[in-house]
């Protein structure tokens, strides 16, 4: 394992710490009481759970990172992930005894569940620190640490912010207060201390240690096709200006890219721990074309023996792209689509046309990759008729796959913003947990014309009118090559089949 890299004029190198001092950390994924699979790997909000994205999961690379970082630092983390261990919180609560800080990636949907959580953990280990990240905690800390159980809130990338708490936290004082880029209670008032500068190279910091993962854990995903499978993110930020997505806040607006030489080794580190796909998480991989194209070139000259997947932006990937892309690995690139109503899409401010998303599926259909389609339903604008128009456009394009999900007002988006002006109960997040999470109405009836109810039938409706055809069940059959991409085909289409019939 690489030695974890610091930010610039830190002034700080990896030293061992003394051992009477040590400071146990645990990095958690907990249970939902809601769902089993909840896809805990990404940061800034939309996560998704259950029948509607056919329980898919994904091993959570992003906290295993944060334990990752503490260790090559010198200090001692140990990740638990209890979800996929089907742990309870009396499991975790013997097992969180010895340690003195517990972090956790936590968002709107589940902060309510994870503050209760963490609090039960907190009365078993009362010395027990906690610190929360992710987007609520982001761009909510205030409503974030009025949850009990919650002692500290890291805003933004917190990757360095949680190794640096725990490195302060072995002066055994109040020093950890002054870290930059967290919040936390002082006196009774909530302190925010300046922001921790985004981490500029990407290259040095290391690569998540897999060996943390449970052991026999199986992390079930549909699309993927070889097993066992991991994920990896290679770009942090975003430009876009899409006033239903939170990601660039979080993340900022420019893009950082780790090279295309960083990737290959940790691709070699992957393939020599016997991961046969790579699922590659960014919000669109293929953006920096120079860097793709000379990461195929990486792979195909190698040898390696490795497929994957990646997202994409529609325009951001060209015909070119596409064919080195599946000849170095390759088989499904994912789209956010969105809608098939151009006046939705510039009211939204997606960025992108009918007409470049057609050609985009048309090019991807000659080159012959699998596609994802995410499509949200309940945007600003959204009509019955434009849902009508996203359901159509969806079969024309005619991905692989499509997800069709109601759109959520996050904090950290424009939107949310806009509500919180006239609507500031928005801000309690009791009403957009994972019982209800895209497939029902949260606060959408306040711009656009359709209310909870309405927009819950009209997601089913999607998933019978896409999925339901006889042509594109008879599709799936033949293209089934063995009998353990059969098992899953099932078992995810059991699933999904079931929620456009009776719903989540």
């Amino acid at each position: 394992m690489r030695l974890c890299g610091l930010p610039p004029g830190s002034g700080l190198a990896r030293r061992p710490f003394p051992e009477a001092l040590l400071i146990r950390a645990l990095i958690l994924v907990p249970p939902s009481k809601f769902t089993k699979n909840v896809p805990r790997d990404l940061v800034y909000g939309c996560w998704c759970k259950g029948k509607r994205i056919a329980g898919i999961q994904f091993p959570p690379l992003t906290s295993v990172m944060v334990a990752t970082i503490i260790r090559a630092d010198g200090g001692q983390a140990d990740f638990l992930d209890a979800a996929a261990e089907g742990l309870t919180v009396q499991d975790v609560t013997r097992r969180a005894a010895d340690y003195s800080l517990v972090g956790m990636l936590t968002s709107t949907m589940t902060v309510n569940e994870d503050a209760e959580f963490l609090n039960a953990l907190k009365a078993g280990n009362p010395g027990l620190k906690t610190v929360v990240f992710g987007s609520h905690p982001t761009f909510l800390p205030k409503h974030t640490l009025a949850k009990p159980g919650i002692d500290i809130a890291a805003r933004g990338e917190f990757d360095y912010i949680v190794r640096d708490l725990a490195r302060a936290m072995l002066k055994g004082d109040d020093s950890w207060q002054s870290i930059p880029g967290i919040s936390f209670r002082r006196d009774g008032q909530v302190v925010d201390n300046p922001a921790y500068p985004l981490i500029q190279n990407l290259d040095g910091m290391p690569f998540a240690d897999r060996k943390l993962l449970p052991k026999g854990v199986d992390y079930f995903n549909p699309i993927v096709k070889r097993v066992p499978f991991t994920t990896s993110y290679t770009t942090r930020g975003c430009p876009g200006l899409c006033v239903y997505c939170s990601s660039p806040r979080f993340y900022g607006r420019k893009i950082r890219y780790r090279s295309a030489a960083n990737i290959f080794e940790e691709l070699k580190e992957i393939t020599g721990m016997g991961y046969r796909e790579v699922f590659f998480r960014d919000e669109f991989f293929p953006v920096k074309k120079s860097r793709t194209m000379e990461l195929c070139d990486m792979i195909l000259s190698a040898g390696m023996d490795l497929t994957w997947i990646c997202s994409a932006r529609v325009g951001s990937v060209d015909r070119e792209s596409m064919i080195a892309m599946k000849k170095a690995g390759c088989h499904m690139i994912r789209f956010g689509v969105e809608s098939g109503s151009q006046a939705v899409l510039d009211k939204v401010k997606k960025g992108i046309t009918l007409e470049e998303t057609r050609e985009t599926f048309r090019w991807i259909h000659e080159v012959g990759l699998d596609t994802h389609a995410h499509m949200m339903i309940g945007m600003p604008g959204e009509t019955a008729e434009t849902i009508e128009q996203s359901i159509r456009f969806a079969i024309e394009i005619d991905p692989t796959i499509v997800t069709f999900g109601i759109t959520t007002p996050y904090a950290g988006t424009d939107i949310y913003d806009e509500l919180a002006a006239t609507h500031p109960e928005i801000g309690d997040a009791s009403e957009c947990d994972l019982s209800r999470l895209h497939t029902q109405g949260f606060f959408n009836q306040h711009f656009c014309d359709l209310d909870g109810p309405q927009l819950s039938d009209a997601v089913k409706r999607a998933y019978r009118k896409f999925y339901l055809r006889p042509s594109y069940m008879l599709r799936w059959l033949m293209r089934i090559k063995s009998a353990d991409e059969l098992r899953r085909v099932t078992l995810a289409g059991t699933k999904v089949f079931d929620f456009a019939i009776r719903g989540e």
